[in-house]
């Protein structure tokens, strides 16, 4: 390449009559925002209706003297922002340690039109985000699909981003997203959720999550005098997600378990670590247990839904090594078959493995009463699996990283698991039948190869 003199650079660059058309009609550059002042970890939940409402958490480093957000109908004219309605934001300071401090802030959009894009932003009137888009539910029970992970928990910048960002760019049109627990590996340290923030990028932002705490979601520092007398979770969980109030009589633990009703689906977030976690203490595990199973039933037998599906972390048949929660079995699975569950999602065992329609811990016949369980990772770290429980599974994959897409309408109920090469590893689907269903099992036409069956592991 040859080098140019000063003098002809200078005759190849654009003169000041060029420079001034060019600017003409141009705004002016907007001044740079402080240090601090720009909005991050943006994440969209619900704490309502999601046909009329929506939510929204994000923060700064620098609090904020206004903080609020806009929202208005999604239309491709971009002289649109004159017609946003302004909502004013709750703001939580945060003390990090070492000097550092943050500023939380959640805001919630009230009075929205069903089945309508919108477009939104947060900041404090000066400073904004992007403008992000989302997408209110139907009143009816029309079809749609979501996105259903496992454990994150682990190198969940470098490793875990690759799962979560296969999974949108396979079901961008996924309404939301739900995550078994354990997010992050230890829930009390904000820069881990930072991490978990950061893997996301603007997914977060688009597309609402629904997730469930794990055990390592309620880790607090060491030495702390509430590690195994609270079974509540530490303060970041509340600052990422405003989720509904409308859980058991458990004033500690906000939006830990809860329920939302999605266009013909009951979705129940259920926290299971007091079932099966048992370095708590056993009065505040029973405290909890005995709210849950209460609020549980009410929630359970009165639901207008075509489909049930619960969201927990520890699996009721768990799969991995060294690990039983026949307790939990006992007291919840009895419940989920009374009152027609049809398919509860699970992590905490670092393997993917769903079970047949089962009850009465049986497989039954596809078209009696019963439900099916799947269990399943997407982050890095990965467990063994065993032989209890093996006889109920359909399909046991270990050492592979997944997501899953679900396929909703008032007659069918699909899963499909992906490992995030884009194989397609497993597969069933659900024809409502009644207050039953039909089960038809895919599995063993999905990569049979990677599947570990229960003969191999008793052999």
């Amino acid at each position: 390449m040859s080098n140019f003199t000063r003098r002809q650079f200078a005759r190849l660059a654009p003169g000041p009559l060029l420079l001034s058309l060019a600017s003409r009609g141009s705004a002016a550059p907007a001044a740079p925002a402080a240090p601090g002042a720009v909005p991050s970890r943006i994440v969209l939940t619900w704490t309502g209706d999601p046909a009329r409402t929506q939510a929204v958490t994000w923060r700064t480093e620098v609090a904020a003297a206004s903080p609020q957000a806009q929202v208005a109908k999604f239309t491709p004219d971009p002289k649109f922002e004159p017609s946003a309605s302004t909502v004013g934001a709750t703001c939580e300071k945060d003390d990090l340690g070492d000097g550092r401090s943050a500023a939380h802030y959640a805001a919630r959009f009230e009075g929205l039109s069903p089945d309508t894009t919108y477009c939104y932003r947060v900041g404090d009137g000066q400073v904004w985000s992007e403008w992000n888009v989302f997408r209110t539910a139907s009143t009816k029970p029309e079809p749609f699909r979501f996105l259903y992970v496992g454990d994150e928990q682990n190198a969940i910048k470098s490793l875990w981003s690759r799962s979560i960002r296969r999974a949108y760019a396979a079901a961008p049109d996924a309404r939301f997203l739900v995550h078994a627990g354990d997010l992050v590996a230890e829930g009390y340290d904000d820069r881990l959720w930072g991490e978990w923030s950061d893997a996301l990028g603007f997914i977060s932002a688009t597309v609402p999550s629904i997730p469930v705490p794990g055990n390592h979601d309620l880790h607090r520092p060491a030495g702390s005098p509430e590690a195994n007398t609270t079974l509540a979770a530490p303060w970041p969980w509340r600052r990422h997600f405003v989720l509904p109030a409308n859980g058991p009589n458990l004033d500690d633990m906000p939006g830990q378990s809860y329920y939302l009703d999605y266009q013909g689906v009951r979705f129940i977030a259920l926290d299971v670590n007091a079932f099966a976690e048992e370095n708590f203490e056993a009065t505040a595990r029973k405290r909890v247990t005995d709210k849950e199973v209460e609020w549980l039933t009410k929630v359970l037998s009165d639901n207008p839904n075509h489909w049930t599906i619960v969201v927990q972390h520890q699996g009721i048949y768990a799969i991995a090594q060294g690990r039983e929660y026949a307790a939990m079995r006992a007291a919840l699975a009895p419940l989920y078959e009374k009152y027609h569950v049809d398919l509860v999602l699970q992590g905490h065992d670092h393997v993917y493995a769903r079970t047949h329609k089962i009850a009465r811990d049986r497989i039954v016949d596809p078209s009696a009463p019963g439900v099916i369980y799947a269990i399943s990772v997407s982050g890095p770290k990965m467990y063994k699996t065993q032989k209890v429980n093996s006889q109920y599974m359909a399909k046991m994959i270990e050492n592979e990283q997944f997501y899953q897409i679900v396929d909703v309408s008032p007659e069918r109920l699909a899963l499909t698991a992906y490992s995030i090469d884009g194989a397609v590893v497993d597969g069933f689907e659900l024809r409502k039948n009644g207050a039953s269903s039909i089960y038809i099992d895919h599995s063993s036409s999905k990569s049979a190869g990677r599947n570990i069956t229960a003969t191999a592991l008793r052999a």
